[in-house]
C-alpha cells in the first residue's frame, strides 16, 4: 500500500536528519577531545568546535547536547558534576574558559596585543586574522569597538593615515577598506616599476669595445704634398697652417758647403779726379 504524500515527507525528514546526526557525530570525533590538561588551548579549542557546530547549523540546546563527546578526563568530569554550570551554551563557555584558561594567558595575550605591528609585507587579511586572534585570547567577549582600537593602532603607516580617513565603524568594515587601499597601492608601485623600465630601455650606458683597450693611439697623417722634380733645385715645403704652401728656392744640395755670391768692394779711388792716391776728401780739386 503506498504511502500517502504526509508520511511519505515526514520518513524523507527523519532520513535527513538521521544522515545530518551521523555526519556531525562524525566530524565532532575526529576533532581533538579536550581534557583540561595546561598543553590544550582551550579557546582554539572552543573556536573550532563552534565553527563545525555553525556549519551544521545547530542550536544552542543541540550544541549543549553534543558538546560532551568532545570531552575527555578532567573536563568531561567537569562538565556532568557541574550541571548548574552548564544550563546554557553560552554559560558553559564563560565558565569552561574561566576554570580551565590559565589565569596568566590573558595578560600574556593582552601584553603581545599591544605590542603587536603589521609586518611589512604582511597582507591586511593575514594582520586582521591575527589580531582578532589575540583580541579573543585576551578577552573572549571583548567588544567591537575595542578590538577596532587595537585593529587601527598595529597598522602599517603606510595604510594607516588612508584607513582613519575612511573611519570604520566596526571590525568588517576595517577589513574591507583595508584591504581596498592596500589593493590600489599595490597597482601604483607596479606603475612605478613598469614606468622605471621604461626609462631605462632608452639609457643604456655606452658600450667600451674591449679589443681597443691596449691599442696604442694611432698617428694622425698630415696632409703632404709630393715632391715634383726640378732642375733648378726647387722644392716645397708644406705649411700646415695654409692651404697654399711656399715655394723656397734653394741652390744648396744636401751634404754641400754654401757658395758665396757677395759682391767685390769698388777700387780705391777718388771720385772726383779719378786718382787712386786718395779719397774724395783728399782730393786737390777741393783745396
Amino acid at each position: 500500500m503506498p504511502l500517502k504524500p504526509l508520511e511519505a515527507a515526514s520518513c524523507q525528514d527523519t532520513l535527513t536528519n538521521c544522515l545530518r546526526n551521523q555526519l556531525l557525530i562524525t566530524n565532532l570525533e575526529k576533532l581533538q577531545k579536550y581534557s583540561g590538561k595546561l598543553q590544550q588551548n582551550v579557546s582554539n579549542w572552543l573556536r573550532e568546535i563552534q565553527q563545525t557546530m555553525n556549519m551544521f547549523k545547530l542550536t544552542d540546546d543541540e550544541k549543549l547536547f553534543y558538546v560532551s563527546l568532545c570531552l575527555e578526563a578532567d573536563a568531561r568530569d567537569w562538565f556532568y558534576d557541574n550541571p548548574h554550570l552548564c544550563s546554557t551554551w553560552s554559560i558553559f563557555t564563560q565558565n569552561l574558559l574561566k576554570t580551565f584558561e590559565s589565569s596568566g594567558k590573558g595578560s600574556i595575550a593582552f601584553n603581545r596585543l599591544r605590542h603587536y605591528e603589521q609586518g611589512i609585507n604582511q597582507d591586511v587579511r593575514h594582520y586582521y586574522s591575527e589580531v582578532m586572534k589575540l583580541c579573543k585570547e585576551a578577552n573572549p567577549i571583548m567588544d567591537d569597538v575595542s578590538k577596532l582600537q587595537y585593529l587601527k593602532d598595529s597598522l602599517k603607516p603606510s595604510l594607516r593615515f588612508d584607513v582613519l580617513l575612511k573611519n570604520p565603524k566596526n571590525p568588517e568594515e576595517f577589513l574591507e577598506y583595508a584591504q581596498m587601499i592596500e589593493e590600489l597601492k599595490s597597482l601604483d608601485d607596479k606603475q612605478d616599476v613598469l614606468t622605471y623600465l621604461d626609462k631605462q630601455k632608452f639609457t643604456k650606458p655606452p658600450t667600451i669595445n674591449s679589443n681597443n683597450i691596449n691599442n696604442k693611439p694611432q698617428q694622425i697623417n698630415q696632409p703632404s704634398i709630393p715632391r715634383q722634380p726640378n732642375h733648378n733645385n726647387v722644392y716645397y715645403k708644406p705649411n700646415y697652417n695654409n692651404t697654399n704652401p711656399k715655394r723656397i728656392f734653394n741652390n744648396t744640395t744636401p751634404n754641400q758647403v754654401p757658395y758665396n755670391n757677395t759682391i767685390p768692394k769698388p777700387p780705391y779711388q777718388c771720385y772726383k779726379c779719378g786718382a787712386n792716391d786718395h779719397y774724395i776728401h783728399n782730393c786737390p780739386h777741393f783745396q
